[in-house]
């Protein structure tokens, strides 16, 4: 076996575990090795637990939205409540501490350090609320109101829509690098946050950082795993038409798109949270090794 090998699990590959809270570089292939310990290690030997547990989150994240405007604004804040509560879970299957239950991806709410992840989602909110309030104000409040949404929400007028398709382009087409820049540092430095917060025992915003160190010096691996979820995206994206269509015979097309979504993410939930988790523990903790369960 070619131990230089990238995209295969070995022994040898694996470092000296790092000292605690610092990041070490792993190997580009180990963005693949994420999705495939989650699935192997985390989600299928126990799915039926995960699913009941993403369905509960599912349903009770799609309902309380439909409440009014302050409760979604609610249930988007504290989401990484919901992600730290399936972390734990991972983390009880990995360290084989306990099982998951029901309410899994609720016991953040109860957690010793519920607090901290308390803090670290209203920071958060606050950094992404305030690029968002930066980039919408550079492009202009009346230029944005000036879109007909309506049209674009409805789709019923093909020749409407790309009008204001083109018209949206062009508009933040000089902000899109600005975008860009601004999703991937929110997204590096909440990756690996509540990780930290929970088995690390930092502080919100040194666990803020030190994700975003440790994605960007892990960003090889990190793209490795955008284009595995990109393909894994696009052939669930496909099943997901084909049962859609086949489900919207039988009920009407809105209570179909919202079994089909509601679903979709009860399964997929407990596969981000394990990609996560596992993510976190090989950079992290050092834990590179072959899956016991490989697929």
């Amino acid at each position: 076996m070619d131990n230089n090998n990238e995209f295969i699990h070995v022994d040898d590959e694996q470092s000296p575990p790092p000292s605690s809270g610092q990041a070490q570089v792993v190997s580009p292939g180990r963005g693949y090795h994420w999705v495939e310990r989650s699935l192997s290690e985390i989600f299928v030997p126990h799915f039926g637990k995960w699913f009941l547990a993403g369905l509960i989150y599912s349903i009770v994240t799609t309902i309380v939205p439909m409440l009014g405007v302050a409760l979604a604004m609610l249930v988007l804040i504290l989401n990484p409540l919901f992600f730290a509560g399936g972390f734990i879970g991972a983390n009880k299957v990995q360290e084989k501490t306990g099982d998951i239950t029901p309410q899994q991806f609720f016991e953040g709410f109860g957690h010793i350090r519920k607090f901290g992840l308390l803090i670290y989602c209203v920071i958060f909110a606050v950094l992404g609320g305030g690029i968002a309030y930066v980039i919408f104000s550079s492009i202009g409040v009346e230029e944005l109101a000036a879109i007909d949404w309506a049209t674009l929400q409805a789709g019923t007028d093909p020749q409407a829509v790309q009008a204001e398709l083109e018209g949206f382009a062009e508009l933040i087409s000089p902000y899109l690098l600005w975008i860009f820049l601004s999703f991937i540092a929110l997204s590096l430095a909440n990756w690996f946050a509540p990780n930290l917060i929970l088995f690390q025992q930092q502080s919100p915003i040194s666990a803020l950082l030190n994700s975003f160190i440790a994605g960007i010096k892990n960003l090889l691996p990190m793209i490795v795993l955008v284009l595995v979820l990109i393909g894994l995206g696009i052939a669930v994206g496909l099943i997901a038409m084909i049962i859609g269509a086949l489900v919207s015979a039988v009920l009407p097309p809105v209570a179909a798109d919202l079994l089909l979504s509601t679903l979709l993410a009860a399964v997929l939930m407990p596969v981000m949270v394990g990609i996560g988790y596992i993510s976190y523990r090989e950079i992290y903790l050092g834990d590179v090794k072959k899956s016991e369960n490989t697929l």
